[in-house]
């Protein structure tokens, strides 16, 4: 305890001289005084078997949750049901089996994940997939022990001539996700997360399949502040697929229709292309089954959210054109924020009429963590409710990560367990930082440290 007030003190005294002066402490200086100072007092064997304990714990704590194990049952029952390996008893889509072998592995790690926000949205997409699909909570589990693994890959429904095959019908197809939310954020194919202004109209999607593009607006009132007021998706000529025309959705603010332009719900052999409506004027789904893409389109407020799932062979071909497609190669330099500086910079501001903000950090960061949302969806959700103060856009990143985790509960593992700022710290001039994550480390660290010389020793 000594070790960790000492520790405390002197990195209070660290950012009380940065903020009084405006100066920057010498870094190594004033980590080898602290350290120097630091003795270590004698402390009962016991105690110190407890103390490592608790360090353990804390160390392994977030591998204790194992979901992990249910993705991969999840991508081998998926596999095996698109292979025709999974023959339900009472009929039933053989994808509800590998929904119901990845809902009941989450059950069982409950105890282990309860804590764990994106083991509770993972669950909630499951659930919610299942209800979609019709599948019934109680069936058929998947036995990940009659798997052969050098039966090749083949469509459940191989009557459907327009559905996608991977070039290799040994492997998984593998897939790429992109997001559009809030003012606006951006999860580019790459997994790169960036916030940018592109105001106006932007490619997201080009390809000899699909095109996809959305317009951005100043949102009311906050003319710094810009989002999604409008998207079309075209549907390139297939004439086997898809349709001897371009087919075209279009959906602007206070119309998202349940129709493509045409008026009809869905084209192609055996609807190769369909549109489902979730939820009547504020959820639709594009589905191409011949390319094996879904997108996501849902109005939140004035503003729409975009995501969408595209095999990566798929991905792979994007025009090479000038056109910049920022679902692939992300936003331009100059159109980008920095949105982590923003973040940095107001944290501290208290009163709204003394800085550039709609909210303060504190009250952003706690409506967020209401609504859910981890890693950089927290951060763009604390983001939006600071520059522009509407609520609206904390259901809009809630959605967003949980649409992407519906299509591939694997996105999960891209994401941190974090519902707090990481940039809450100290800006050094030489460019270095030092979080409280690293402060709260080294505490421990120095605890081991000197646990291990006071064993050493006795």
């Amino acid at each position: 305890m000594v070790v960790f007030l000492k520790l405390l003190e002197r990195f209070r005294e660290y950012r009380s001289e940065r903020s009084s002066t405006g100066r920057v402490p010498s870094v190594t200086y004033e980590w080898k005084e602290v350290m120097a100072s630091l003795s270590c007092p004698p402390m009962p064997p016991i105690l110190s078997l407890v103390v490592i304990f608790i360090l353990v714990y804390l160390i392994d704590s977030s591998n204790a949750c194992g979901m992990q194990l249910c993705n991969d049952r999840w991508r081998t029952a998926e596999d095996a049901a698109y292979r025709g390996l999974i023959k339900p008893r009472n009929g039933e889509d053989p994808i509800c089996v590998a929904h119901r072998t990845h809902l009941v592995c989450l059950i069982a790690e409950g105890v282990n994940c309860k804590t764990n926000l994106q083991y509770q949205l993972a669950k909630r997409a499951v659930i919610h997939k299942m209800k979609q699909l019709g599948c019934n909570d109680v069936g058929d589990i998947f036995n990940m022990t009659n798997v052969d693994p050098r039966r090749p890959r083949l469509p459940v429904r191989d009557n459907l001539i327009c559905t996608f095959r991977s070039r290799d019908p040994n492997k998984p197809i593998q897939y790429q996700h992109c997001g559009l939310f809030g003012d606006p954020h951006l999860r580019t194919f790459k997994d790169e997360f960036q916030t940018c202004k592109v105001e106006g109209a932007w490619s997201l999607v080009q390809n000899k399949h699909i095109v996809v593009m959305v317009t951005n607006n100043p949102v009311k009132d906050h003319v710094a502040a810009t989002a999604t007021s409008k998207l079309t998706v075209v549907i390139k000529k297939n004439d086997d697929c898809a349709s001897h025309d371009f087919v075209t959705y279009k959906a602007q603010t206070n119309d998202l229709p349940g129709t493509f332009e045409n008026g009809h719900s869905h084209a192609g052999p055996d609807e190769s292309v369909a549109i489902r409506v979730m939820d009547p004027g504020k959820h639709v789904e594009i589905y191409l089954r011949f390319i094996d893409t879904t997108i996501r389109v849902r109005q939140i407020g004035r503003y729409f959210t975009f995501a969408m799932k595209m095999p990566q062979e798929i991905v792979g071909q994007s025009l090479d054109d000038d056109t910049q497609q920022l679902c692939v190669q992300g936003c331009p330099e100059q159109e980008q924020i920095n949105y982590k500086k923003y973040l940095a910079d107001r944290r501290k501001i208290i009163d709204l009429h003394q800085g550039d903000i709609a909210m303060t950090s504190e009250r952003a960061s706690e409506l967020c963590r209401q609504s859910q949302v981890v890693d950089f969806y927290f951060d763009s959700c604390v983001f939006d409710l600071m520059t522009t103060g509407d609520k609206n856009f904390t259901v809009a990143a809630h959605q967003l990560l949980e649409d992407l985790t519906d299509l591939s509960p694997d996105i999960v593992k891209t994401q941190e367990n974090r519902t707090y700022l990481e940039y809450d710290e100290i800006h050094l001039s030489s460019g270095y930082r030092i979080h409280s994550n690293f402060i709260s480390w080294t505490c421990a660290l120095a605890v081991f440290v000197c646990l291990l010389l006071e064993h050493a020793t006795s």
